[in-house]
């Protein structure tokens, strides 16, 4: 009996969960400054607009849900957040927040939510721009450099980092030459490695 009873308030619950209110996420007039977690170059500093944008398309929270399953699935790994973000708040205390790449899923200190159908557009949008903030980081940043692979769009291979960083894919053997002691074959380039950016010469 006690079971039984046990089992339906925690389907109660489970069902009055699956109606409760979104968390409230701040709001641009509370935020005194925005940083970047992850992924990280060199600096954590991102524009204020970015982090504004950001939150103007969540209102306040009113742009997320629930994350729903669908149907005949039992199990469903979440899109891992392509960008973490810590939020310093007016009152001193600090907010983190984590954004999939497609803007479809965000993490909140709470738990993991869905955007909205209106709003996944203009999120997506802010991690297009904090992709490309990053890119402009890393490719004008002088050489020689240290480079993780995959940090931005690089195509995983060192024609791609060498298009990244020098505007011509044939220059990857000058990224191969000075990373011989990592790359044991230059066509298999693990997502992770850290790799000499050299000048060209």
């Amino acid at each position: 009996m006690r079971v039984a009873f046990t089992l339906h308030v925690a389907l109660l619950l489970g069902v009055f969960s699956a109606f409760s209110a979104p968390p409230a996420i701040p709001r641009t007039n509370d935020v005194v400054r925005y940083e970047r977690e992850r992924p990280v170059f060199q600096s954590r500093m991102m524009l204020r607009e970015r982090g504004d944008a950001l939150l103007s398309a969540l209102d306040g929270g009113q742009q997320i849900q629930e994350r729903r399953i669908p149907s005949g699935i039992v199990c469903a790994l979440p899109v891992p957040a392509r960008h973490w973000l810590s939020i310093t708040l007016t009152n001193g205390s600090a907010y983190r927040i984590g954004v999939s790449f497609q803007g479809g899923l965000v993490y909140l200190p709470e738990g993991l939510y869905e955007v909205t159908d209106a709003a996944r557009e203009r999120v997506a949008k802010v991690m297009t721009q904090l992709d490309e903030d990053l890119r402009q980081e890393i490719v004008s940043t002088p050489k020689p450099l240290v480079y993780t692979v995959s940090m931005v769009d690089d195509g995983d291979t060192l024609s791609g980092i060498a298009r990244l960083f020098y505007g011509d894919a044939t220059k990857w053997r000058q990224i191969y030459e000075a990373n011989r002691k990592v790359i044991k074959n230059p066509n298999m380039i693990d997502g992770a490695m850290r790799l000499t950016i050299p000048k060209l010469q």
